[in-house]
């Protein structure tokens, strides 16, 4: 790949998906032994370009409908949900680039061979210097950073005239800085989600210039209806379709358990418990319910994304109402499965037992939080959300 021409996925998403799918079974092993993605599934999604996704075309991005992003992230997630998680991180890392002017994302995201990074926890400090800012600060949680070449850090702007914590008042900020000013520290050590690689990392006294620093209020340079799509309820749906992916993968194991281990005119197989059969069922609908609702409301904001409308708080309250939903029902029906499943769901080699550490890892992100429910029940009760994500 000449990392230097930028990458128009040559394929749609979801089709790439398939290929990573079967090439990150192949090496889920060196995944989670790594604790990072193993580096000819990281190799192969740069090719396909599926870390660019969530930008403009012009740049290798998809700008289409965000719904075969959503079925691009359940394909992944059903064979390694690391990856899955990864490509979403970088979707959101993407996404952010939105407020740049279009001088700076070229600057940034030049390179197809790139990898990108973020946190959206203000746990870092940008003084306003002359022509910019000085940034320092130690994130936690932050994916992917052992391989990323650019972080999109948020930070709490301070001066003479700004508070100097966080509360009223505040002004934050994200900054664009290269891997060269950043310091990975070594803290991943984990059960779910282990190959993501999700370590802390420090910025000490670097400069960032002043086009390099946007918040949520930016101007929009790029107008296309994906860069019009709302950041926060499309970013708790792709979460959501990671742990669609982790209830599907197991659902589809312990299937495959029940049609392996028949033991004609012997005792029982586990395909004759009822329990087993109960989670199957309910496991089966689930995910074509939840899926469903999610790809509907989803749909109607895609729809009036491309007439240029503005989202009503009930739209947005679907879409956000549907996530938390789906995310929630997949993680209790995955711990079903394991628990029904019996001892073989304590075996490393099959995927009920990584689909269990990983949905329970997924489920801690804030974007899928139960209070997200509560601001979408806001809406539909007359009130107005007061979620800071709610409406960006």
């Amino acid at each position: 790949m000449n990392s230097s021409t930028l990458n128009i996925i040559p394929k749609r998403p979801t089709e790439a998906a398939k290929e990573i799918y079967e090439l990150s079974i192949s090496h889920r092993e060196e995944t989670e032994e790594s604790r990072r993605l193993a580096p000819a599934v990281v190799n192969r999604i740069q090719e396909l370009g599926l870390f660019r996704i969530g930008l403009p075309k012009f740049l290798g991005g998809w700008e289409d409908n965000p719904i075969e992003v959503l079925k691009t992230y359940e394909i992944l997630s059903s064979g390694e949900a690391a990856v899955a998680w990864s490509v979403w991180n970088n979707h959101l890392a993407c996404t952010f680039g939105r407020f740049l002017d279009e001088e700076s994302m070229r600057e940034i995201y030049n390179n197809s061979a790139h990898v990108y990074a973020n946190s959206a926890r203000p746990e870092g400090f940008a003084q306003i210097v002359d022509g910019g800012y000085n940034v320092s600060g130690r994130w936690t949680l932050v994916s992917g950073c052992e391989l990323s070449d650019w972080f999109v850090m948020r930070c709490l702007v301070t001066s003479d005239d700004l508070p100097k914590s966080l509360g009223p008042g505040a002004k934050l900020k994200l900054f664009f800085i290269p891997k060269e000013a950043v310091n990975v520290i070594d803290t991943w050590s984990v059960g779910g989600l282990r190959g993501t690689g999700s370590h802390d990392v420090e910025i000490k006294d670097t400069f960032v210039k002043e086009s390099f620093a946007v918040d949520f209020e930016s101007m929009v340079h790029v107008d296309n209806a994906y860069n019009r799509l709302p950041i926060g309820c499309l970013n708790a749906a792709g979460c959501a379709s990671i742990a669609l992916g982790l209830l599907k993968s197991a659902t589809d194991e312990l299937i495959s358990i029940c049609l392996d281990r028949v033991t004609p005119d012997k005792s029982p197989d586990i395909r004759d418990r009822a329990t087993v059969q109960s989670a199957i069922a309910k496991s089966k609908t689930t995910l074509d319910a939840r899926r469903t609702q999610l790809y509907h409301s989803v749909g109607i904001l895609w729809e009036e994304a491309q007439k240029g409308n503005r989202f009503t708080d009930v739209q947005l309250a679907d879409v956000w109402a549907a996530a938390i939903e789906a995310a929630t029902s997949s993680r209790a029906l995955v711990t079903e499965i394991f628990a029904v499943t019996g001892t073989a769901s304590l075996y490393t080699k099959y995927k009920i037992e990584r689909a269990h550490r990983d949905i329970h890892a997924v489920l801690q992100h804030g974007i899928v939080q139960p209070h997200w429910m509560n601001q979408a029940g806001m809406a539909y009760a007359g009130l107005k959300p007061n979620g800071a994500m709610f409406r960006i």
